[in-house]
């Protein structure tokens, strides 16, 4: 049926490390996604059960729009990054298949691959949005802070971010 020679199995997992070592970085950023989802989510059943004040009501709302935005940009970088995993996976198998098969599959293996890239940039954009939109909620809200501060004498006020 097939005959492959050891020194063709060989090359052939060589070249499968690379996709093998981005497979892992991936998941290693994946992980530290989800685990900061799941900080925005605590962020988020804690304002839920906050009490409000008439004073305080239009701050809450804008932090639960707030926290709504971060949870949604996180989540879709989740999304395009497993995706990308996903797809380094089927590029895996098809760098396999393409020893078994007699002609070449090197064109599907450049697309998979590039598709793989433009997932992971994707991803990787959804991410440093997030970051970016928390960054700048945290100048905001430490301005309002401040200015809360000066204004009521030095009045502890809980952090909103």
């Amino acid at each position: 049926m097939f005959e492959l020679h050891h020194t063709e199995i060989s090359r052939v997992v060589q070249q499968v490390l690379a996709p093998a070592f981005l497979l892992a970085g991936i998941g290693t950023f994946l992980m530290m996604m989800t685990q900061r989802l799941a900080r925005i989510i605590d962020r988020a059943r804690e304002v839920a059960f906050e009490t409000e004040s008439p004073d305080e009501s239009d701050e809450l709302a804008a932090l639960r729009d707030q926290l709504a935005i971060r949870a949604r940009l996180i989540q879709r970088a989740i999304v395009f990054c497993a995706l990308t995993a996903i797809i380094i996976c089927a590029l895996i198998a098809v760098m396999f298949i393409d020893t078994l098969l007699t002609h070449s599959l090197t064109r599907l293996i450049a697309i998979t691959f590039t598709v793989a890239m433009v997932t992971l940039m994707s991803g990787l954009i959804f991410f440093v949005r997030e970051v970016f939109f928390f960054v700048r909620e945290v100048f905001v809200a430490t301005a309002s802070l401040r200015s809360r501060h000066i204004r009521r004498g030095g009045i502890k006020v809980r952090n909103a971010v």
